[in-house]
């Protein structure tokens, strides 16, 4: 009698098979190269139809791209289809613990503040206001230095959004690489494995490859996707005549040599 089989003992099993004899990291590195060059030409594509709105436009490109992320994970698991698709014996893929074979584990993939005395002195010239003694140019002096303050800080908020924007995405795309190899065990016993075992096992949990596809990556899109959006709208609202990242640059080169 065939021993009843989980669908992460499967996972644990092609994920160890996957790192043994291929890159999956790598591949999954140019899977998300391969992305972000769709949605850099889509965004292109659109700005040249017209679509100047920004943050629209990286929305509707992203959108795109993850369209196509989630085109070439298909393509994958098709290319990889071939090499599991005729198993014979289920043996091949998932051997039990303590029986030949050891599985691989599986990992699913949180001052102080200081008063001050009083002087002792309450002469009444004492409680004079500060602003008695300032005169037009005094005053004019202090809104200066509140109007520079507030300059500064618009010129260096874009840079920190476009900082910030540069971190997310570089963090969102080093997520979904180190856990390529769960996600291409996943994807391989989910399109393939189930397809060819369910009715052979009894146990086995099943769910459609484009089901898990989405649960792990559709949280990294959609935060990146949000920030990029809103870094559009930030800065189309910084230049409102820009149209573009490199229009927003010379906006600022030419503010700055104002």
């Amino acid at each position: 009698m065939r021993p009843l089989i989980q669908r992460h003992h499967l996972v644990a099993r092609m994920r160890a098979n996957l790192e043994r004899q291929g890159f999956p990291r790598l591949q999954m590195m140019l899977l998300v190269n391969l992305t972000g060059a769709v949605g850099f030409l889509v965004s292109y594509t659109l700005l040249g139809m017209g679509l100047t709105q920004m943050w629209l436009r990286y929305l509707l490109a992203f959108g795109f791209a993850y369209l196509a992320f989630l085109g070439l994970l298909w393509l994958w698991l098709r290319t990889r289809a071939e090499d599991y698709c005729d198993i014979s014996d289920v043996s091949d893929v998932f051997t039990p613990r303590g029986e030949g074979h050891d599985c691989a584990s599986f990992q699913g993939g949180g001052g102080s503040g200081g008063g001050g005395g009083a002087s002792g002195s309450f002469d009444a010239p004492s409680l004079q206001p500060a602003s008695v003694d300032m005169g037009n140019d005094g005053m004019s002096d202090a809104l200066g230095v509140v109007g520079d303050a507030a300059s500064g800080a618009d010129e260096l908020a874009l840079p920190l959004m476009v900082i910030l924007f540069v971190a997310v995405l570089l963090l969102s795309s080093l997520w979904v690489v180190y856990s390529a190899p769960v996600l291409f065990a996943e994807l391989l016993v989910d399109g393939v494995l189930a397809a060819s075992l369910y009715r052979r096992l009894r146990g086995l949990e099943s769910q459609h490859w484009l089901e898990t596809a989405l649960k792990r990556t559709v949280w990294p899109f959609v935060v990146t996707c949000l920030l990029l959006v809103a870094m559009g709208w930030g800065m189309q609202a910084y230049a409102p005549g820009a149209h573009s990242i490199g229009e927003v640059m010379r906006h600022v080169g030419a503010a700055e040599v104002k």
